[in-house]
């Protein structure tokens, strides 16, 4: 098929030619009662364009693309159990020892807990088995900045209310931060908490588009199973929180959550507004430690209950407490591995882009001399001290040329610009 394509392409380039020079020379005697020429030009022309108009074969995965989706698929199965465990918990504990809030029988979706639990597996499946597959032989889309600002300046918008609503709720003075029981009557203040605490569980399947970007732009590596975990637990976690405890203690942490998502999608927001704004996001390594200290807030305000007396239901704390235990832990395991493969990474691409060739390592960098037996023309770039240089401010974190986030400035001539720091991809990836 190959090389028939390339005869064809030989072909259609004098074909053209061919059939008009069969119109204007005479067929001799013999030929003709035969074809005319112009018209077995025309038939293989038509053969050709038959071939070239087949449609080309899906592109094969690279082996890295494998592994990828290999693992995406293996964070949904697991993401799924965990999704699956966490309302058979609610179900046994808290559906059996309370009784549901009978100010919200007749809201949407909150009758039963299948729907949404079906919605977080349908979720689950649709971002770590049928959308990749989808994507498989598409190229990743583009033009979703505009639509991706949207979507940004929404969440802004709708988690700054959230947390404005929740502070009014309670959390802004009328709380107790030592023990807070739910209250359950047709107070102002406790209906206020009990739609804000419905408005931010509805929050959970909004974030859900989330990872339809990742999966539609192929950046299924931001899709761990800190990821997978966190979105596809929360809805139906929330659900039994609205269901039988809408207020109180336990919505401390969807309070503190709506200030984290606050600042997290304003960071997202102002950063794809484009390059003029990064010099005023110098804020950005911050949020990786925000995002730690939340849960750890979440884990001690649980915990102080098992010391002091407080009607609060053990079993509801319990569960928030080893939700955030839970993600603590991910994030841990995530934050040291990123920092280990993206550091290892970083180092590899600038080393290689300043020396042109991958045979250099840190020593011979550092003493401007390659080991390797004939080195490759971009190699002998090295010896350009301005460019040794700058790879040795790099690898002891000078900072002439080289901004404190680990990429290298285009303004002091030394080197192009390298993709921004490992916090911003930690933040970005983490997204709980």
């Amino acid at each position: 098929m190959r090389q028939e394509k390339h005869i064809c392409r030989r072909f259609l380039v004098r074909g053209s030619a061919e059939a008009t020079a069969g119109h204007s020379h005479s067929q001799p005697a013999a030929d003709r009662h035969s074809e005319p020429r112009s018209v077995v030009v025309s038939h293989k022309m038509a053969l050709c364009y038959n071939i070239n108009s087949q449609e080309p074969a899906a592109p094969r995965l690279s082996k890295n693309e494998k592994e990828e989706i290999s693992e995406l698929r293996w964070n949904g199965w697991r993401a799924g159990v965990i999704t699956f465990l966490s309302a058979v918990y609610g179900q046994m504990t808290l559906a059996r020892q309370l009784p549901p809030d009978p100010r919200q029988d007749s809201w949407l979706l909150m009758r039963s807990p299948i729907p949404p639990l079906l919605f977080s597996l349908f979720y689950i499946a649709a971002v770590t088995w049928w959308g990749p597959l989808y994507m498989k032989s598409r190229k990743p889309f583009s033009g979703l900045r505009n639509v991706m600002m949207a979507y940004n300046a929404f969440q802004v918008i709708y988690s700054a209310w959230l947390f404005y609503e929740a502070g009014m709720g309670g959390w802004f003075g009328s709380y107790s931060f030592i023990c807070q029981t739910c209250d359950y009557s047709n107070n102002p203040q406790a209906i206020r908490m009990m739609h804000c605490a419905y408005w931010y569980h509805f929050s959970k399947y909004v974030d859900f588009i989330d990872t339809i970007f990742f999966v539609l732009h192929k950046k299924y590596q931001h899709i761990s199973l800190l990821h997978m975990s966190h979105h596809g637990l929360m809805p139906i976690s929330t659900w039994y929180g609205v269901r039988y405890h809408p207020g109180g203690h336990n919505t401390f942490f969807g309070f503190l959550n709506c200030f984290v998502h606050t600042v997290m999608y304003l960071y997202y927001l102002l950063a794809a507004m484009g390059p003029s704004l990064r010099p005023f996001l110098w804020w950005k390594k911050y949020l990786t430690t925000l995002q730690m200290v939340q849960f750890t807030l979440v884990f001690l305000h649980s915990l102080q209950l098992a010391f002091v007396d407080c009607d609060v239901p053990p079993v509801l704390m319990n569960w928030v407490g080893f939700v955030s235990v839970m993600f603590f832990i991910l994030f841990s395991d995530f934050y040291i591995k990123a920092y280990q493969k993206r550091g290892k990474h970083k180092v590899s691409s600038v080393m290689n882009e300043i020396t042109g060739d991958v045979s250099w390592d840190k020593k011979n960098c550092l003493d401007g001399t390659n080991t390797s037996a004939e080195p490759s023309t971009k190699a002998k770039r090295a010896n350009n001290p301005v460019r040794r240089d700058v790879f040795n401010e790099f690898l002891h974190g000078g900072s002439s040329g080289i901004s404190r986030n680990g990429s290298i400035d285009v303004s002091s001539g030394k080197s192009k610009d390298f993709p921004s720091g490992i916090d911003e991809e930690l933040v970005f990836r983490s997204r709980v």
